[in-house]
């Protein structure tokens, strides 16, 4: 009986730290090997971009980030896949909502570089 609180923490943690984090882990690693040239994905360092080449015989993928820019990456830097972006309407289409987000984000991050500069 004098073990029981331990047996329940241990429990907790596996249900409330451990589990979540496998669950994450399985479905990155499911995206990542489901890639698939023509799939726009978004790079953990930030860079969006659309997959032109999967190598499967090694861990890279070469990935288009501007018109004529292909970098190779490996298949862990995709962090998500992204809507594509729909190029039929207009030259810069909709922005998705992740596009959205990190524009916000660089939009707050020059604020703060504005700021940062002002001597009072």
């Amino acid at each position: 009986m004098e073990f029981l609180p331990f047996i329940v923490i241990i429990v907790l943690f596996y249900f409330l730290l451990i589990r979540p984090q496998q669950k994450r882990a399985k479905e990155a690693r499911e995206l990542q090997l489901n890639l698939q040239p023509g799939d726009r994905v978004m790079l953990t360092a930030g860079l969006f971009g659309t997959v032109t080449e999967v190598e499967e015989t090694t861990t890279n993928i070469k990935v288009e980030i501007a018109d004529g820019v292909v970098i190779q990456v490996v298949r862990q830097a995709v962090a998500q896949k992204v809507a594509p972006a729909d190029d039929s309407d207009d030259e810069a289409g909709e922005e998705t909502e992740v596009e959205a987000a990190a524009d916000e984000t660089s939009a707050d991050a020059e604020n703060v570089i504005v700021d940062l500069d002002k001597k009072d």
